[in-house]
């Protein structure tokens, strides 16, 4: 539709962004064509700070690797109505003696025997008690074979690159995990059928709040940090963000999500107070509204 309505996608990467006199001017692409414009929308996902300090700007941003996996069910031990399923408990994964004698002898592995703290990105955790949160669900309908699985064990702030790494031990792990909500799994244990592996980037804020609004420079406008929601928010923070291009009427949870928010002392003493409290904005009994709303709005849009 938007092609319809004039809209021509230039496939190549952005260079350098012309912001003489603090307002856009023109974005130079590296094939050599300069499109002049006044408004320019960083909307670049896990790279939305690349394209910031072509600003000159520094986003309040992080990204965490997060992967799944997609495998053939070859031997139909997972029912096809399963629904999204998720184990909330802390869990050791089911080595058995001679795989756990094996771990414990190598120091790079001996993690697999004890408790992983979320964070933790070392082999050491494949002998710790690890972290709740495996889930898995069908794909696709009755007559499909495959099924997904998904754990993030993997929390450290990365700089994401692609093609994204992907961690070969990730599958045997995570079939061992979501093993505990679903047994029949355990018939894979060391001869996984055949699948796919991928995943992302979850980009965040301080308090996983996006940012959607106008940037410090004339004409500049981000959309980006949505976090591990952009499937159940994009259309809300696509049509937020068209507000404030278009300078239609905003609604009232709009500043919530304007990256001048980090200015406001009073913010300012709520993240660190979400922070003392040890858990982050999502967690806390206070939420910030503005997500919720967000979503709301979604379901409108």
């Amino acid at each position: 539709r938007a092609r319809e309505h004039g809209v021509r996608l230039v496939n190549a990467r952005v260079e350098k962004i012309d912001t003489h006199g603090g307002r856009v001017r023109a974005v130079h692409l590296n094939n050599g064509v300069i499109v002049e414009t006044d408004v320019v929308v960083n909307a670049a996902g896990p790279f939305v700070n690349d394209i910031a300090r072509m600003m000159n700007l520094e986003l309040p941003v992080y990204s965490e690797l997060h992967t799944k996996i997609i495998l053939r069910d070859v031997l139909g031990v997972t029912p096809r109505d399963t629904p999204l399923l998720v184990w909330l408990d802390p869990q050791y994964l089911p080595w058995s003696e001679e795989e756990r004698a094996i771990f414990a002898e190598e120091a790079e592995t001996r993690w697999l025997l004890q408790e992983l703290p979320p964070g933790v990105h070392e082999t050491r955790w494949l002998l710790q008690e690890l972290p709740p949160g495996v889930h898995g669900r069908s794909e696709g309908g009755a007559a499909s074979p495959y099924f997904l699985l998904q754990w993030t064990i993997h929390l450290d702030p990365v700089a994401p690159t692609y093609p994204i790494p992907l961690d070969p031990q990730f599958p045997e792990i995570t079939l061992r995990a979501l093993a505990t909500m679903l047994p029949g799994l355990i018939k894979y244990f060391g001869r996984l059928p055949s699948l796919v592996m991928d995943g992302g980037y979850y980009t965040k804020t301080p308090e996983n709040r996006p940012l959607i609004g106008p940037l410090p420079i004339k004409g500049a406008y981000i959309i980006g940090a949505l976090s591990g929601f952009g499937m159940m928010s994009s259309a809300a923070a696509g049509d937020l963000l068209a507000a404030h291009v278009t300078g239609a009427k905003l609604p009232d949870y709009a500043p919530a999500f304007l990256l001048s928010r980090y200015d406001d002392p009073a913010y300012q003493k709520l993240l660190a107070q979400w922070n003392q409290n040890g858990r982050g904005a999502a967690r806390n009994k206070e939420k910030p509204k503005g997500v919720l709303f967000l979503r709301q709005a979604a379901n409108r849009v």
